[in-house]
């Protein structure tokens, strides 16, 4: 007989997800953790990066008292503000700390995990077994191959917390969400700063529309954007050598270029488990081997905390459940947010995308916040909403369905709900037009950018999609 029913290896918010879904359905289980449960999102991502930006948000809107009619003096403590990030996560953490974990009946083995067999683990010289496996080890961060860059004494997402000094001027190396959120949150604490991103725009992957709308915000609060900058070299300073020749100086270097799969050392192989560049590679109920379930960054291309607790979820049912009854991942109705401010949130298909899936059936509406009383109240007109449908071949608009979903604004994240729910069901457009939404709110935006498939709604009525950038 096994030790367990279902050993978990990784105690991040994947792996809590898998433990737990597997200990309510009355599993014997254990979980493998080298360092704190929580993983990065508690301790180095999500948590703490989303207290600092809180912080900075509110001096910011300090800072912006004469737009609304009064003045305010601040004085930013950067010690302060990261021992307050550090009472956050000290806070969240004792919701998935080992005495936590084992009231609820779930054992918590420290160490380093390597599978000697399909049914056994290696801890630190100790051997475990168990019918099924879930391995939800996390990425970590990317580092570059740069000249000097190893040599430069580099912040990454893991030490970039534990400053306690102001960086006089903070270099980011990377234009994508994490390096975004940081860039804004230190220039609003006080930090000159500068983004470097290789790419020719920041925030790669969304809609053109959303990354001009973040683009000016950054470089109208005084962060420095360079893009199309291709860092070749580092040296003491540090020193950004670009490939144009270019230098650009500063006093801290963060590098947040993206995160890699940390799957090295488990003895996967053996398993017959497939590594494509680090990734477990799956098929669609998540299963890499007979034993063998992967779940969040280890396996999955989208590597955010609700997608790896979900997907942690599934694995564990999947490892007990009949092939017939095992459920199906699916990416293409997940939605995600930069926490910019304003808020970026995307979920389904980019126009682009879909101007290639679906052809001249595409119809693309674009609402900007300009146009919305909720905002020009607010005073936060940067925003928009846009939506991509898709007609039905029969009915036409009438029976066309949403597709993707971008929103950039200071509730963006909330208000992308409303398009995760369309995808999810295949909404019809015409429900999210004529559904009636309270005024004034950020949510009557969606309401408008919905009406405009069937007129001139407010503004101009929808366009046929295009497949690139305007």
């Amino acid at each position: 007989m096994s030790d367990y029913d279902l050993v978990v290896i990784g105690a991040g918010a994947t792996g809590l997800g898998a433990a737990r879904s597997a200990r309510k359905a009355g599993r014997r289980v254990a979980m493998v953790e080298a360092e704190r449960p929580g993983g990065d999102c508690t301790h180095f991502g999500c948590v703490p990066s989303k207290a600092l930006l809180e912080a900075a948000r509110r001096v910011q809107g300090a800072r912006s008292g004469p737009a609304y009619g009064f003045t305010a003096e601040v004085r930013v403590d950067v010690a302060a503000v990261m021992e307050r990030v550090a009472a956050v996560i000290a806070d969240i953490e004792r919701d998935e700390s080992p005495e936590q974990l084992a009231k609820e009946g779930i054992d918590l083995v420290q160490g380093w995990a390597r599978f000697t067999g399909p049914n056994a683990v290696d801890v630190d010289g100790c051997t475990i077994t168990a019918e099924r496996f879930v391995v939800a080890t996390g990425s970590r961060a990317a580092v570059p191959p740069i000249e000097g860059l190893a040599e430069s004494g580099y912040l990454d997402n893991k030490t970039v917390f534990a400053l306690r000094e102001q960086p006089e001027h903070l270099l980011v190396l990377g234009g994508g969400p994490i390096g975004v959120e940081l860039a804004q949150a230190f220039r609003r604490l006080g930090s000159a700063v500068s983004v470097v991103e290789a790419a020719p725009s920041l925030l790669s992957r969304e809609e053109p529309e959303a990354v001009a709308a973040v683009t000016a915000v950054l470089e109208r609060e005084g962060v420095t954007v360079a893009t199309g900058a291709k860092v070749v070299r580092v040296s003491a300073g540090p020193t950004l050598h670009l490939e144009d020749g270019r230098t650009i100086a500063g006093s801290h270097l963060l590098v947040a270029v993206g995160r890699t799969p940390a799957t090295d050392g488990l003895g996967l192989e053996q398993l017959g488990v497939t590594l494509d560049r680090g990734r477990i590679v799956t098929d669609r109920h998540l299963k890499a081997s007979d034993t063998v379930w992967a779940a969040g960054d280890c396996t999955s291309k989208l590597q955010f905390t609700h997608v790896g607790n979900d997907q942690g979820r599934l694995a564990a049912r999947n490892a007990f459940a009949p092939p017939l009854r095992a459920g199906r991942w699916k990416d293409d109705v997940v939605p995600w947010v930069t926490f910019t401010e304003p808020e970026v949130a995307h979920v389904g298909l980019t126009e682009a995308q879909a101007v290639e899936r679906y052809g001249d059936r595409v119809r693309v509406s674009t609402v900007g916040d300009q146009h919305s009383d909720r905002a020009r109240t607010a005073g936060e007109t940067d925003g928009l909403v846009k939506l991509i449908a898709v007609r039905g071949r029969v009915g036409g608009m009438a029976l066309g369905h949403l597709v993707g979903m971008t929103v950039v604004g200071p509730m963006a994240g909330e208000q992308i709900g409303v398009g995760a729910l369309a995808l999810q069901t295949r909404m019809l457009v015409a429900r999210l037009a004529t559904t009636v939404v309270a005024y004034p709110t950020w949510s009557l935006t969606t309401r408008v950018a919905g009406a405009r498939f069937f007129g001139s709604y407010g503004g101009s009525p929808a366009r046929p999609g295009r497949p690139s950038a305007p």
